[in-house]
């Protein structure tokens, strides 16, 4: 018994030994986990207090953009393209010249057209001369009449007295009754000549725009742009022969749009002109120009059951293209409500969240955030509206989203 104490004893020493030994060595591995914990940095982040601020009542459409104008170009006369002066995209102005043509006319339809306007004019000389004659006829009857009317008058006191027969009363009433029907004609015959006269007036313009054109077309004809814009592709090439009002390109007005919005019958009690309507870039859905409502349909579309709106936009850096379908936002109102910047949305499957700083520090006194889930709204802006889950005076993180995890600790600067 004694040698086999003594046997345990010498098999048991090396065995403490290496346990005592290694005791040293557990704790000097621990200790390094232990003081990186406890010197965990923080995270900076910037941090906002929420503030009850105007949120907007919404909805959003898909319409077609039409240009506030658009001029089909069209010759006035017939002729071959002797030169092209413009290019499709290009920029004119009004007055502009685009084309030239070389007109196909002949010079007897310019004689014919200088003669026409010849007869116009000794037109409105006759008229002229008529008019002199009637008014001199009219200052004579009403002269007449009125030596009429004072004879009348004598009369009547005469044979009031007695002293004259009824009969010639009867007499100079009719002849003053004559004068006067003799005045109307005369004043008849004055209008008469005035409607003569301005319709010689409007010959000679007809007739003078009839040479000019005439003259014009015997050599070269510039065709010009009727408003200013930016020119649509060119639909004939030099040497092509054109006829008169044949379409040649047209002219797009691009400084203002008109977006074509069909909105349900349903909100047609909401509607109205003035309206505040935002027009959204369909990459990002950021704002890319703001218009309002300027005209509502008084009927409803039987198959649809929509009632077609027009807003108006500047064309804002030219970005905006007739017949181009956009995103746009119809503002209905505004109320009180919590904006967010989208920068502090995190997105866990398929959820939104927001970290929110606790109110309580942990147990270092450190402040911590914690992750809150909230649901969102329509974009305003670079900021998203909160339908739920937040509340004025939260104090959230906006900044270094990334890096935050629910329970990290922050070190903020307002």
């Amino acid at each position: 018994m004694k040698n086999s104490k003594s046997l345990l004893s010498q098999h048991s020493f090396p065995f403490l030994l290496g346990v005592v030994l290694a005791l040293p060595i557990f704790s000097t591995s621990c200790r390094p986990v232990l003081e990186a914990d406890a010197q965990t940095p923080s995270i900076a982040t910037e941090i906002i207090t929420l503030q009850t601020n105007l949120t907007k009542n919404s909805t959003e459409f898909v319409g077609s953009l039409e240009a506030a104008q658009i001029a089909e170009v069209r010759p006035e006369i017939q002729g071959r393209v002797e030169r092209i002066i413009v290019s499709p995209g290009q920029s004119v102005d009004v007055g502009r010249s685009l084309l030239v043509l070389k007109a196909d006319e002949t010079l007897p339809q310019l004689q014919g057209s200088l003669a026409a306007l010849d007869v116009a004019i000794g037109g409105r000389e006759n008229a002229l001369k008529a008019l002199d004659i009637a008014r001199a006829q009219r200052d004579t009857a009403r002269s007449d009449l009125n030596l009429k009317i004072i004879n009348t008058k004598r009369v009547q006191q005469l044979v009031a007295d007695g002293a004259l027969a009824q009969i010639y009363l009867d007499e100079v009433l009719a002849k003053q009754d004559a004068a006067r029907n003799s005045l109307k004609a005369a004043e008849e015959q004055v209008a008469a000549a005035q409607v003569a006269i301005t319709q010689a007036d409007a010959k000679i313009r007809e007739a003078r725009a009839q040479a000019q054109s005439s003259g014009v077309s015997l050599g070269f004809k510039n065709v010009v742009a009727p408003i200013a814009g930016v020119v649509d592709d060119i639909l004939v090439k030099v040497g092509d022969y054109v006829t008169t009002g044949q379409p040649v390109t047209r002219i797009t007005q691009t400084d203002m749009f008109y977006l074509n919005i069909e909105v349900p019958a349903e909100k047609a009690n909401q509607l109205k002109i003035g309206l505040a309507v935002e027009l959204l870039d369909p990459s990002n859905g950021q704002q890319l120009a703001t218009g309002s409502l300027v005209f509502i349909s008084p009927t409803v579309k039987f198959n649809a059951q929509g009632i077609l709106t027009k807003a108006q936009f500047q064309n804002v850096n030219s970005k905006l293209r007739d017949g181009q379908f956009v995103a746009a936002r119809l503002i209905w109102g505004v109320q009180p409500g919590i904006l967010v910047p989208t920068g502090a949305i995190s997105r866990i499957s398929g959820k939104s969240f927001v970290f929110v700083v606790d109110k309580k520090p942990n147990q270092k006194g450190q402040p911590v955030v914690r992750l809150q889930p909230v649901e969102l709204g329509p974009i305003q802006g670079n900021q998203y509206q909160i339908k739920s889950g937040l509340k004025t005076g939260d104090r959230i993180a906006v900044t270094n989203v990334l890096r935050l995890r629910d329970g990290a600790v922050i070190q903020s600067h307002n």
